[in-house]
């Protein structure tokens, strides 16, 4: 199988020496000989070669989010003709035991290429970080035109005392789902709301009725005050909360994860005062249930609160009243 060369030795040379998280040791499937693969019966359309993801400088934990970019980008690039197997052999760390999970990312037929939107942190320790990687994949077969599917890849790594290493892709964020016509008011307004970016693993949870009202409610009425980016409300999210055995309120369909407010990562804007800042402090003022975020935010304890994982987005969550 041929991949595409996305990630250049160029791309090595960032790596950034003495980061919180240790070494990087992120691969390169383009530093492999790619196994050849059958040419496919009809000529597909070339697709865009995207450049490796870079973490910005401020991150933690840049090089485990740099490796776990490079998975997933891995995972959603190849030539038409390709078999889950050929993939799965290709991501860094990767062995054919991996097929099976992204099987859902390999369509027969089609080329396909992946672009990396962002890397949010789901559960951090001494050992292992969980990310989920906001995945734009772009995928072409021959006599159509291409279509883009923006996934949020679960993405799993682990380490001693040396560098990141894959542990395990959880999902590949959920399975599509069309939009059926009884939808409740609450999920109409949410998907259809200006203000509010989805990725469409978060749309397919709402398309299935996995998703709670009042948090869908919780959202439309943030979205109504700031542009709001959602990377995960269900599908994509580790069933547990990191490192325990306690089942996630994303897993329920009662937590929502965002990302980004006005346009801007919540990473950059981890002041007092920022639009993510006024948006955190609003949901708390607005009585949800839980908000987790950068900032110790008072009443604090279980309804407002920060840690390492939550640098990096805000956590709504809502649960039912009963």
């Amino acid at each position: 199988m041929r991949l595409h060369g996305l990630l250049t030795t160029a791309a090595l040379a960032l790596l950034l020496a003495g980061c919180t998280d240790g070494p990087d040791r992120s691969g390169s499937p383009a530093s492999r000989t790619p196994t050849p693969s059958p040419a496919a019966e009809k000529p597909v359309a070339r697709l865009p070669v995207h450049a490796p993801y870079e973490p910005p400088e401020i991150e933690r934990y840049r090089n485990g989010k740099r490796l776990a970019a490079r998975i997933a980008q891995a995972a959603t690039t190849y030539d038409a003709g390709a078999t889950p197997t050929q993939v799965a052999r290709e991501i860094p760390d990767g062995d054919a035991r991996l097929a099976p999970t992204i099987e859902p990312l390999v369509e027969r037929g089609s080329a396909s290429t992946g672009k990396i939107a962002y890397v949010q942190l789901s559960g951090v320790t001494r050992s292992s970080l969980a990310t989920m990687v906001i995945t734009r994949q772009t995928l072409a077969r021959a006599g159509a035109r291409p279509r883009t599917v923006n996934r949020v890849i679960d993405v799993r790594l682990r380490r001693s005392s040396g560098p990141w290493s894959l542990e395990r892709i959880g999902s590949v964020g959920g399975s599509p789902a069309r939009r059926p016509s009884n939808l409740s008011p609450a999920a109409g307004r949410v998907l259809e709301h200006p203000r509010l970016t989805l990725t469409d693993s978060a749309r397919w949870d709402i398309h299935r009725g996995d998703v709670d009202d009042r948090l869908l409610q919780a959202l439309a009425d943030a979205a109504d005050q700031r542009r709001i980016s959602v990377s995960v409300l269900r599908s994509g999210h580790p069933r547990n909360v990191w490192a325990t055995s306690r089942s996630s309120a994303h897993a329920t369909g009662y937590a929502a994860d965002i990302y980004a407010v006005d346009g801007a990562l919540v990473l950059r804007q981890r002041y007092p005062g920022s639009p993510a800042y006024r948006l955190a402090t609003g949901l708390v003022a607005g009585q949800a249930d839980q908000v987790g975020s950068p900032w110790p935010l008072p009443p604090g304890g279980r309804r407002a609160f920060s840690d390492a994982v939550h640098q990096d987005h805000i956590h709504l969550q809502q649960s039912p009243r009963g």
